[in-house]
């Protein structure tokens, strides 16, 4: 098993324009998460999801990608998919996760991200699973339930349906979070083989890692100060040591039997060394691949056009790499 740290080539003009947006952002206010505000996040998220979703959908369609909605099989009843499929036959299935900080995104906007890899001919199912509402009483347990059942239907109905023998699962911040427990539970629940991962800019420890706990002022897009405190609200009632168990910070689970990964760090983002510490724990059951993206805050692919490009190229070649190779089967006996 290996790891191979790999640090994307800007030219640089995509330099200088990276420099810029980082500049703008450092200008801009910060995100803070003081009493969450779940209940406006919801209500505007779904008016954003709907509009976002209109506008690409025609825009994908332009591009030969054709946008569907379906719903499977999940815990708390029908869970809806969004469904980007390519003109010809896919060559693999990709399960999509999105970010948000377990309050806000969805499947449809995220299609400017996942709308490159239905060009590049994979299918891509992404999974508008629940999100934190702490008026309904609904917490983490239910958006891992919701993305343990999507990854489910991948290996099982999904792949079967789209005659593929490959499955990924891309997860991007609080989705990278989901998906590494979601892997985890598939394999001890003895899942004979795991979809393969993209862990983009993600969050393995809800304690923080050395780079969170050192955020401050100057840290880009998040309250840095504040950052350690917003995460421990995801889990209320624990305090620091239980936070680091492994039902809610997947880097300090048991990683035995874990496929290759991806994992996509960013320079400038404070959550880096959860990507950094986690791909290191993986490289030993996995060849692991980490990508270091040169001035990237988090969430770069969604408003640095510099870098998300090349990124986004980077991680089509992944894949292709992985397309060449057999799935590869969980060996629970070992464990």
């Amino acid at each position: 098993m290996s790891l191979t740290v790999h640090r994307l080539p800007l030219t640089p003009a995509q330099m200088a324009a990276a420099r810029r947006v980082n500049a703008a952002m450092a200008r801009a206010p910060r995100l803070k998460m003081g009493g969450w505000r779940l209940a406006l996040g919801m209500k505007l998220n779904g008016i954003a999801s709907v509009t976002a979703g209109r506008f690409t959908a025609a825009a994908l369609k332009r591009r030969g990608v054709t946008v569907a909605l379906e719903t499977v099989a999940g815990p708390a009843g029908p869970l809806p998919l969004r469904l980007l499929l390519p003109a010809a036959q896919p060559r693999a299935l990709v399960v999509d996760l999105h970010g948000g900080g377990w309050v806000f995104g969805s499947a449809a906007l995220n299609d400017r991200l996942t709308g490159h890899l239905a060009e590049a001919a994979l299918a891509v199912a992404s999974v508008d699973y629940r999100l934190l509402d702490e008026t309904r009483g609904v917490w983490m347990p239910d958006a891992l339930a919701d993305c343990v059942a999507a990854l489910r239907w991948a290996v099982g109905e999904g792949r079967a349906r789209f005659n593929v023998d490959h499955v990924f699962v891309i997860g991007e911040s609080a989705g990278a979070h989901l998906a590494a427990l979601a892997l985890q539970r598939l394999r001890d629940d003895g899942a004979a083989d795991l979809p393969l991962p993209i862990f983009v800019q993600g969050v393995f420890d809800l304690a923080g890692t050395p780079s969170v706990h050192a955020a401050d002022a100057a840290t880009l897009l998040f309250d840095g100060p504040n950052l350690v405190r917003d995460l421990g609200k995801l889990t209320p009632g624990r305090d620091e040591a239980a936070r680091r168990q492994p039902d809610v910070s997947p880097l300090h689970g048991d990683l035995t039997g874990m496929p290759p990964a991806l994992f996509v760090m960013g320079e400038a983002d404070p959550l880096r060394d959860d990507s950094l510490l986690m791909a290191d724990r993986w490289s030993a059951h996995a060849d692991t691949m980490l990508l270091d993206v040169p001035l990237a805050p988090h969430g770069f692919q969604h408003f640095v056009v510099a870098s998300a490009g090349p990124a986004q190229a980077f991680i089509r070649r992944w894949i292709d790499e992985m397309l060449a190779v057999p799935p590869v089967s969980v060996d629970n006996a070992s464990r």
